[in-house]
């Protein structure tokens, strides 16, 4: 789906820092609460989305425990070309997610600390099964994300390496002094950040947007 994804942008300047740092996705973040929140009726979103994909980005929408009839008005509006679902969504409710055409992006959130293969594949199982890619995240309660909390991720390359068919992405607590490390330690090959390249926080630096990306790309090599 994606190699980087910078999420949360909220300004054209932001799109232009991805690209010239040689991310290849962003995530537009459609929850009210965030501190990332932008409204899929404002032209300015649907301008910004235009211009993502002009720049050749691969758009995310970020969705929390919205139903799928919602989603689908978002899309006409803000044309995203995925959808992640980061809330209490279920497994049930797949299938009508399913119906809006568009790839689905699971977010798992994970409890902190060392975790069996096992555990984690408990987790992810049923939705890779339904049809969905999976985002491994932090579990940041009601937050939903954006904690800057981070996975173990000895535990995410044990269970990766005993169940190598899953595409999966890394996210939790990534930042421009880590991301090598967790890219090498854990072995993604995709990740995902929001908090990790903002100062101060909600506002993306263009620094650290280039540092980051950077960094990955040197663990990758």
């Amino acid at each position: 789906m994606f190699q980087i994804k910078i999420c949360g942008v909220r300004l054209k300047p932001d799109i232009d820092a991805v690209v010239q740092a040689g991310g290849d996705a962003v995530g537009l973040n459609f929850f009210p609460p965030s501190v990332r929140y932008l409204d899929p009726a404002s032209p300015i979103t649907t301008e910004l989305s235009t211009y993502a994909r002009q720049c050749g980005l691969f758009r995310v929408g970020v969705f929390v425990n919205k139903p799928a009839e919602e989603i689908r008005d978002v899309i006409g509006k803000s044309g995203i070309d995925a959808v992640q679902l980061h809330g209490d969504e279920l497994v049930s409710d797949v299938a009508l997610y399913a119906k809006l055409g568009l790839p689905l992006l699971r977010a798992i959130k994970l409890p902190a600390g060392k975790l069996t293969a096992a555990k984690i594949d408990e987790h992810v199982r049923p939705w890779v099964d339904a049809g969905c890619q999976v985002l491994l995240d932090a579990d940041a309660g009601a937050q939903h994300g954006g904690s800057g909390r981070s996975l173990d991720w000895e535990s995410t390359r044990r269970w990766s390496e005993q169940f190598p068919a899953v595409r999966w992405v890394l996210a939790g607590g990534l930042r421009p002094q880590n991301v090598a490390e967790a890219i090498r330690v854990s072995g993604a090959r995709s990740i995902d950040v929001a908090s990790g390249v903002e100062s101060p926080r909600g506002q993306k630096s263009p620094a650290l947007i280039t540092e980051f990306c950077e960094s990955a790309r040197s663990a990758w090599g």
